[in-house]
Formats: structure tokens, C-alpha cells, sequence
């Protein structure tokens, strides 16, 4: 009977971590200010630069690439019903940078909380135009699918996926989650102020 409590106990309080990571999320989603917007450039910059270090193969990805969407932080966590929140910038493919907010809500099979880093690469014309079209929101597995391409343990790049039109870099998790898919994830426009 005290396990049954305990269990939950610690249901309702995974749950409650989902329901606020939402609803930061979705507050969290607003325009930038300069200052807001400087602070995320170097951010992405720092990631990019580690992901490169650390990843052997990366700088020949992003050679041929026609756009690259870098999200520093992106946090996700829940107990059946999960969020996840992020703010990201497309640091090349367009005249100036271009901010996003990422958002998700899913359920199933979801347990715990994580923060991680991702990198999009958008290698078609075509991806990159649907992305930053004047539409304010775009969704992986509604607007475009994305493969997710693997890192080996020595930093090799697995090569089976490069070639799609987008494919998403994950790497720097910190925490453990029981949901590696990104179905749902939702990115918005976000205006400098």
C-alpha cells in the first residue's frame, strides 16, 4: 500500500512537470527582444561550434546545406502526456537570422525529463522554402518529415540519412526521457522587437 502511494505520489508529480513544461512552453513562445535575440546567436553559435568539434563529418554537412536551424535548449518531460519547449534561429539559409519557437505536446508512452540540443539541416531549395515561408508555424509530420540521423560513440556520422531533405541532429541530452520521437514538434516565427 505505501509503494501504491509512493507510485503515486510520484505519477502526479511527473505529470504536474509535464503540464508546466507546457504550459512554459507555450507562455514561453513570444516575440524577442535584441537583447533576447543576441543571447540565442551566441548560443547558437556555441552549439554549433560544439557540435563540429565533437562530430567528424559535420562540416561537410553543413557545406551542402541550404539552411540550418539550431535550438541550444530544448527541454521535454512528462509522465504520459509530455511537453517540450525550445527557441531556436535559422543561422543560415535566409538574409538575416530568423527565430523560432519549438513547441510539442504528446502522449503515450512518455516518462521523465531531459534537456538536449538539436541542429535541423534543410539540404533542399525546396525544404528551406517551406520552412521560412510567410506561414507563422510549421510541423514535423505535417508539413515535412525529418530523418533523424544517428552519432556514433567515436563521433562518426551515421551516412544513411544525410541525403533527406531535413535531418535533425539531437545530441547533449542531459536526464532520461522514454520518447525519442519529434512527430508533433511544432516551430513558430518569432519577430525581434
Amino acid at each position: 500500500m505505501l509503494n501504491d502511494k509512493i507510485q503515486r505520489a510520484f505519477t502526479a508529480g511527473i505529470f504536474a512537470l509535464g503540464v508546466t513544461l507546457a504550459s512554459q512552453g507555450m507562455a514561453g513562445i513570444t516575440d524577442l527582444t535584441a537583447d533576447d535575440a543576441a543571447e540565442l546567436n551566441a548560443e547558437a553559435n556555441a552549439t554549433l561550434a560544439k557540435f563540429q568539434a565533437e562530430t567528424k563529418g559535420a562540416e561537410a554537412v553543413f557545406a551542402d546545406a541550404k539552411g540550418i536551424l539550431v535550438c541550444p535548449k530544448i527541454v521535454k518531460g512528462g509522465l504520459r502526456v509530455g511537453a517540450e519547449h525550445g527557441k531556436c534561429v535559422l543561422t543560415s539559409g535566409a538574409d538575416e537570422p530568423l527565430y523560432y519557437g519549438s513547441t510539442g505536446l504528446k502522449a503515450g508512452m512518455i516518462a521523465g525529463i531531459e534537456a538536449h540540443s538539436m541542429i535541423l539541416v534543410l539540404n533542399t531549395n525546396e525544404a528551406l522554402a517551406k520552412f521560412t515561408s510567410g506561414e507563422r508555424e510549421w510541423e514535423f509530420g505535417v508539413d515535412a518529415s525529418v530523418a533523424v540521423a544517428k552519432i556514433g560513440a567515436g563521433g562518426d556520422i551515421d551516412t544513411t540519412n544525410l541525403k533527406k531533405d531535413i535531418v535533425s541532429f539531437i545530441f547533449g541530452s542531459k536526464g532520461l526521457i522514454g520518447d525519442l520521437t519529434w512527430e508533433g514538434s511544432r516551430f513558430k516565427k518569432l519577430d525581434v522587437k
